[in-house]
């Protein structure tokens, strides 16, 4: 790869913009109108970024990070001008993108990409990507999602202290307590300890219907602590008049009793409610079940139709024995109130 020139500057998209960004998409033949940029630029910081990649005046790179839903960020449509293209462009928007989602607490990054395509596996690799649903190589489009865990992510927390673990990802779904999922497992060579992430989700993005891929399973061994965690929704849609309800299943299958805090991570526009308490002790085979209801507020306005799915995500904390802290998800696709 060529080494990119030290005065490429990326940077967030400005309104002047605007001429540029639609040449640029014209270029690589995608469509894109001024009014469109504009809402980007509407949008922008409240719940993602969109960066530019400037070269001595020209811009030659553009993509847009999403990070409505805490701790996930979405990377979406990374495009770099042909004529600039193995320049390390993609690389330098890539990073900034890490950069930005990691230090505003996003740290579970995903996005789409060829199944085939063996380069651009190549150039995710290199950036510390790895599959999380495979997609279907039969497929025209790109349709595999891949997922970066930074920082203080709890599947980092648990590489760095098993540095010898094995990976592993399903070929399609898997069934874990009842649900189908996507899996994406790591195996400890030399302890046996054991994280495996299940993921609620479909390859790409469908024409129509769809859901936020997000982790609503987990399966954890760290010597004699052994849980399972599950979310199960009741229902598909939220609304203003409709509530969405959902379970957090926690099942104690190590050799002591366990100690579980829950925290729901900030949420700007909902209330979400519990029936019971959000400190448990679980006994050893003990199988409990916590019954959360989200509800939208008023002041609920994040901008779905610009995201790339229409799912509002609420995340919990889970702290496990005061030491060990993990995610589990929920999900509901917005309707309008009739």
């Amino acid at each position: 790869m060529t080494v990119l020139p030290k005065f490429v500057h990326v940077r967030l998209l400005k309104r002047e913009d605007a001429d540029s960004i639609v040449d640029l998409y014209n270029t690589v033949g995608w469509k894109l109108s001024k009014e469109h940029v504009a809402k980007w630029i509407k949008y922008s910081d409240k719940y993602g970024r969109v960066l530019v990649a400037e070269l001595n005046g020209k811009i030659v790179g553009k993509v847009t990070l999403d990070t409505a839903f805490s701790p996930y960020a979405e990377i979406v449509n990374i495009i770099v001008h042909p004529g600039y293209q193995k320049m390390g462009v993609g690389s330098k928007l890539i990073k900034e993108c890490i950069k930005i989602a990691t230090n505003s607490g996003h740290n579970i990054i995903y996005l789409m990409c060829d199944p085939a395509n063996r380069e651009i596996h190549r150039f995710y690799a290199q950036l510390g990507f790895i599959p999380g649903i495979l997609g279907d190589l039969k497929k025209d489009r790109g349709n595999m999602w891949l997922y970066y865990f930074s920082k203080n992510s709890f599947v980092n927390n648990f590489l760095e202290d098993h540095p010898f673990s094995e990976f592993h990802v399903s070929k399609g779904k898997v069934n874990f307590h009842g649900s189908t999922f996507y899996s994406m497992k790591w195996c400890d060579l030399i302890t046996e300890d054991v994280l495996e992430i299940f993921i609620k989700g479909q390859p790409g993005q469908p024409e129509s219907g769809g859901t936020m891929p997000r982790i609503s399973g987990l399966k954890c061994k760290l010597g004699e602590v052994e849980f399972d965690c599950w979310i199960q929704e009741e229902n598909n849609i939220i609304s203003p008049d409709i509530p969405g309800k959902f379970r957090l299943n926690i099942m104690n299958k190590g050799r002591k009793e366990t100690s579980i805090s829950i925290k729901p991570l900030p949420l700007r526009g909902v209330k979400l409610t519990s029936e019971t308490p959000m400190h448990l002790k679980i006994d050893v085979n003990e199988h409990i079940k916590s019954r959360f209801k989200l509800e939208l507020l008023k002041n609920f306005n994040i901008p779905l139709k610009y995201l790339t799915f229409p799912t509002i995500t609420v995340t919990l904390m889970l702290k496990i024995n005061s030491d060990v802290k993990a995610i589990m998800s929920a999900g509901f696709e917005h309707a309008e109130p009739k």
